[in-house]
């Protein structure tokens, strides 16, 4: 698969950390995490650290924004420096403890989901003013649309900047299809017409390997780049596209019926969301001219397609 990120090895990172810290940094350990960032942990004074290392700096930005907004109702690890050294973008944040849930085993996922779908309910009680927006979430904290519909469209939208500029010449240069493209989008934006009114947080990137626990409860959640406000049931079809066994949105929709409460327009809102996944992955390993996984999601368009 094509890479975009920068390039840094271990040896290269020790040298950017030892400049930023006053003390000796030591056990630096590169992670496979990300598509567009380098990621290493470390420690430093016995505290265990994560440090990003990109050419930009807004989504870093953005990560300390959504800690100090949200940090204190979900467990975002606490952002502790940003900087900038030989124009190479840097974001520091204390490391959780635990692993990522995808590396725990089935029978530990099975007792941590629990817990998984009682953040994930959390989330989805935070109340966000509407006069902020939906959409992407900018590092600032407000986002550009005025619905949820017209957010999802904007995904879409012929012109785009950064990873997906000039997507469109991806019908001719590459194997991604016009014709199920298009049919998948508009089965998508028919399913978002039963979109909640009022925005909620999201995400973005809601899978088992954002997130940390120590095996009984969850201790982290990363990687907020991607976070919107909008229709929380974004993150479940995220989690439930690539693990369908999980079966998580039954465990959250019983959490709500437990309290009393339902998901309103739940299967349509999470079909939705499910093809919103699968036509944007089929760009995505287009543009990584990644066949083996575009075929993959090509047979998962056409079943959510046939399921409509």
């Amino acid at each position: 698969m094509k890479s975009f990120k920068l390039y840094m090895n271990t040896n290269q990172a020790k040298e950017v950390l030892n400049r930023i810290f006053d003390e000796a940094v030591r056990n630096v350990s590169h992670i496979e995490m990300g598509e567009l960032s380098k990621v290493f942990s470390f420690i430093v004074k016995d505290q265990p650290y994560i440090v990003h290392f990109r050419n930009n700096n807004e989504s870093f930005i953005k990560a300390n924004y959504m800690y100090r907004i949200y940090g204190g109702q979900i467990p975002i690890p606490a952002v502790v420096k940003l900087g900038k050294i030989d124009e190479i973008f840097f974001c520091i944040s204390k490391k959780a403890k635990g692993k990522p849930i995808s590396s725990c085993s089935g029978s530990e996922q099975k007792i941590i989901l629990n817990d998984v779908a009682k953040h994930f309910t959390n989330m989805s009680y935070i109340k966000v003013d509407s006069s902020q927006g939906y959409g992407w979430i900018s590092p600032y904290g407000f986002a550009s649309y005025k619905s949820w519909e017209e957010a999802l469209a904007s995904f879409f939208t012929e012109e785009q900047e950064g990873f997906y500029k000039d997507w469109t010449r991806l019908y001719e240069t590459s194997f991604l299809e016009k014709s199920l493209f298009e049919e998948g989008y508009l089965a998508m934006m028919e399913l978002a017409k039963h979109s909640p009114s009022t925005p909620h947080l999201v995400h973005g990137d809601f899978h088992l390997g954002n997130m940390l626990s120590n095996e009984k409860e969850v201790t982290g959640i990363v990687d907020w780049e991607l976070a919107m406000y909008g229709d929380f049931m974004f993150d479940l079809a995220g989690l439930h596209f690539w693990a369908p066994h999980l079966e998580f949105p039954q465990k959250v929709r019983n959490l709500w019926l437990e309290s009393g409460k339902d998901i309103m327009n739940f299967e349509e809102r999470l079909h939705c969301h499910m093809l919103f996944k699968a036509v944007d992955g089929l760009r995505f390993y287009a543009k990584q001219e990644a066949k083996p996984s575009y075929d993959y999601i090509r047979a998962k368009v056409v079943t959510l397609l046939n399921e409509v």
